[in-house]
């Protein structure tokens, strides 16, 4: 049974520009060590760290309630899938969620089902 449904879209040209403008400040507000290990690791940065942050806003918008964004990880599961680390969230629901981007864009969509 569907629980909630969460959307975001987040613009990777003015995400680069608050990464640049807050640095530290931020990163360290929205993501974990592991996921900016992870997006560190690629050409564009700014793209994978805010197509995280559109999973977690989308997770948040699903749930109906706020999160903290550095308390949950978006992951990629063994067949590189994207998924959720999110203790906080609660037993009994499954997290399924989708990413994607497109020239400037990128979206997230979460679809959270009672189990």
């Amino acid at each position: 049974m569907i629980y909630g449904i969460g959307i975001d879209v987040v613009d990777v040209e003015r995400f680069g520009f608050a990464l640049k403008r807050w640095g530290p400040r931020l990163t360290s507000r929205l993501f974990t060590q592991g996921e900016l290990d992870y997006c560190m690791g690629h050409r564009r940065p700014e793209r994978h760290l805010a197509a995280r942050f559109a999973a977690k806003v989308s997770l948040a918008k699903a749930l109906g309630r706020s999160l903290s964004y550095a308390g949950v990880e978006v992951m990629r599961d063994a067949e590189g899938r994207p998924s959720f680390n999110a203790p906080g969230v609660g037993s009994g629901l499954r997290l399924n969620l989708s990413i994607s981007h497109e020239g400037t864009l990128s979206i997230a969509q979460t679809i959270v089902e009672k189990v």
